[in-house]
């Protein structure tokens, strides 16, 4: 499976230049997943497509490479800083940025880069084992809950309740925000203020005021006007 890669930097050669690198250098074993001039689109597609790796600028209008990294810090994923300036490495210091190169890149500093960080892949094998599941904390220490026996996710303030299959339930001091970044997209989605569900465990869809669903577990919960179009169009391209 190849790497996928983000670039984001507000001028526009840089990417160009950074891309035909990597194709020229890497082609095989990389795949530009997308690339950007605009670091607020940039924090959306990285939330969304959750690449491998990031090329972040950090000298940016509006958000810098800094604030991105800031708003990034819990998601998997590696970042390597690209500045016209070394007076900036410093600050990335303490970051989840493991690497930093200067504009403009020289071929062997990226390729010196892409080894180390396909070293880092090729000896954390267990992070693909652990795709499918999410991290708990407790007491005790750290419990890993398959994505599959999630029936869905209730909000109460600050605190999310799991509701698992084996019909036990899981409070976290975690928002509901916080587990809808690290969730598939394709298996989890949010029907309400309240509420994610796991698509996989959905019954029934009950027309209602916005709707009601019926999960496994026979659960009734409620779905808000703001998330039905989005929920019936899932459910109508399964009919």
């Amino acid at each position: 499976m190849k790497l996928t890669v983000a670039i984001i930097d507000d001028e526009l050669h840089a990417i160009e230049t950074l891309v035909y690198d990597l194709n020229e250098g890497f082609g095989d074993t990389v795949m530009i997943l997308f690339t950007t001039t605009n670091p607020v689109e940039g924090l959306k597609q990285i939330k969304s497509k959750k690449p491998d790796l990031v090329f972040l600028d950090i000298q940016m209008p509006g958000l810098s490479g800094i604030d991105v990294l800031s708003l990034v810090d819990d998601l998997d994923i590696m970042v390597v800083i690209t500045t016209a300036h070394q007076k900036f490495a410093i600050e990335v210091v303490g970051t989840k940025a493991i690497a930093y190169l200067l504009k403009p890149i020289q071929p062997e500093k990226l390729e010196s880069v892409m080894n180390t960080i396909f070293s880092k892949k090729k000896n954390n094998p267990g992070n693909k084992l652990l795709k499918d599941k999410i991290s708990v904390a407790d007491l005790n220490g750290v419990e890993l809950i398959p994505h599959n026996e999630i029936v869905y996710f209730k909000s109460d303030g600050n605190y999310s309740t799991l509701f698992l299959t084996s019909k036990r339930t899981v409070v976290v001091s975690k928002t509901l925000k916080h587990f809808s970044e690290k969730l598939p997209e394709k298996q989890f989605l949010r029907v309400h203020k309240s509420y994610v569900i796991n698509l996989s465990h959905v019954k029934r869809y009950v027309k209602t005021d916005g709707g009601e669903l019926i999960m496994s577990n026979n659960d009734v919960l409620p779905v808000s006007r703001n998330f039905r179009s989005e929920l019936l169009k899932i459910i109508q391209n399964y009919s």
